[in-house]
């Protein structure tokens, strides 16, 4: 009998979305790396194990850059596996981080909506998954997923 862990992640490599969680997961664990430094920049996006990381200024980029390798070394080993090879740091937008109890994300993503072309997209990945509760899992986790990303764009 096999784990329902070890079967959603079958059925995630077969379906070539592994990776991308993994890239998902990666970024969520930026801000516990990057420690003291986190509030002076912004994960942007994760494209081909390249971790987008927006900074403050340039002193902040340049400070990070020293410490590229630790910083991948580290987010690799707290993902389990080799997610990021290389970490681009520039001067953008950062998002001022608040305090929790002033800001309400959950009710602010749920608030963002998904056109219908994100929509169907994201139904045609999950729909070769043959467990329905799987698959609405999968769906609900990449409509987060989506939600999140454009709650970021927007700098919500």
């Amino acid at each position: 009998m096999q784990y329902i862990k070890t079967i959603l992640e079958d059925t995630l490599d077969q379906l070539g979305l592994s990776e991308k969680i993994d890239e998902c997961r990666a970024l969520t664990l930026w801000n516990d790396v990057a420690s003291k430094m986190a509030p002076r920049t912004q994960p942007v996006s994760i494209s081909n194990g390249k971790l987008l990381i927006n900074v403050t200024d340039s002193v902040v980029l340049h400070t990070l850059s020293l410490y590229k390798r630790k910083y991948v070394e580290k987010i690799n080993l707290l993902a389990g596996r080799n997610v990021i090879k290389d970490i681009i740091f520039r001067v953008g937008k950062v998002e001022q981080k608040e305090k929790a109890e002033n800001k309400d994300y959950i009710n602010e993503l749920h608030d963002i909506q998904l056109d219908q072309v994100e929509l169907e997209k994201i139904d045609e990945i999950v729909s070769e998954v043959e467990d329905d509760g799987i698959r609405d899992s999968l769906r609900n986790l990449f409509i987060n997923q989506s939600k999140l990303s454009k709650m970021r764009r927007k700098g919500l």
